[in-house]
């Protein structure tokens, strides 16, 4: 983990899929299409990055204590602090995390992804994963911060099941 710091984001030839929410389908029970976004071109693209990996939508903690904040705060990350995206990182399918995001109140997806790392590869390739057993991982529960490409916060949490710390929007604000 502490090898992320100070250096580009290793995105590598990894990919992420999101299901895009707007206003006009935010309350639908319809899906769309999931997207595959380029790790390496979404970096280039945003000068500004939060990443927050999650363990699983729909957990407790991911959804009451943890990532609720990042919505809540969003406006300021966006408004005030200049963040171009936030990106919640889970390897649950883009279908689940569209239905979370949906579920937590997430009504367009312009500055907050709910992005499918499926099998976990990005993350584990981060260090940032989190094996259960039977060779799965899941993302363990982290934040991280990329400007211009390269990471200059990251922190991981001891306790992933139960600890929102390091990896809380509040910890993110304090190193905007």
């Amino acid at each position: 983990m502490s090898d992320l710091l100070n250096k580009n984001l290793p995105t590598g030839n990894f990919k992420f899929q999101y299901i895009a929410i707007d206003d006009k389908n935010s309350d639908s029970e319809s899906c769309k299409m999931p997207q595959t976004v380029e790790w390496s071109k979404f970096i280039a693209e945003n000068k500004t990055v939060v990443l927050t990996g999650a363990p699983a939508a729909f957990s407790p903690t991911c959804s009451v204590n943890h990532i609720p904040e990042y919505i809540s705060y969003l406006n300021e990350l966006v408004k005030d602090k200049n963040v171009d995206q936030v990106v919640v990182i889970t390897v649950d399918n883009p279908f689940a995390n569209q239905a979370w995001a949906k579920s937590l109140g997430v009504k367009n997806t312009d500055h907050i992804k709910f992005a499918s790392d499926a099998g976990g590869h990005f993350v584990k390739s981060l260090g940032l994963d989190l094996p259960i057993g039977d060779d799965v991982y899941w993302s363990t529960r982290w934040a991280a911060v990329v400007k211009n490409g390269s990471v200059t916060y990251v922190g991981k949490e001891k306790n992933p099941a139960t600890e929102v710390t390091v990896s809380s929007v509040e910890s993110v604000l304090a190193h905007l």
